[in-house]
């Protein structure tokens, strides 16, 4: 399968991050919590795709989104996976279980913020009565 890079105008960075890996290193670093709350995450994103952005701040921002996830849900499957849409890589967070919808609807400032810095923005879609998703979205083009 064919490497895909994604870069950005305001790129920092001048390696790739692999979306795979840095969300395997986060998972793991959630998975007492989300046993605690009897959830999971799944990684679904492909092994290829690279950001070319800085790391501690995509990190940060899709850290903070899936920590947000696992702490509102209670037995359930979070799964992560990015889409290609127009010029954007979304970076999608879904969580087929959510019970505390507050915290969805007011992403703090500084989450905004991070993902600004990075060329990103942060959204939310809904399904039903509790399947939240959250996008993280960057403005980027392929390389």
């Amino acid at each position: 399968m064919k490497n895909q890079s994604y870069h950005n105008s305001l790129s920092t960075s001048s390696t790739p991050t692999s979306l795979h890996q840095l969300v395997n290193k986060l998972q793991l670093s959630l998975v007492s919590k989300a046993a605690h709350k009897k959830s999971f995450i799944i990684n679904g994103i492909d092994k290829s795709i690279a950001v070319y952005a800085e790391e501690n701040t995509l990190a940060y921002v899709i850290g903070s989104l899936l920590s947000n996830a696992v702490h509102s849900t209670s037995d359930c499957c979070i799964r992560v996976e990015t889409v290609s849409v127009a010029d954007q890589l979304q970076i999608r967070i879904r969580n087929n279980s959510a019970y505390v919808y507050s915290s969805y609807m007011h992403i703090p400032g500084h989450f905004v913020e991070a993902a600004n810095k990075i060329g990103g923005n942060i959204g939310l879609e809904t399904e039903g009565d509790n399947v939240i998703t959250l996008v993280f979205s960057l403005a980027q083009y392929a390389a």
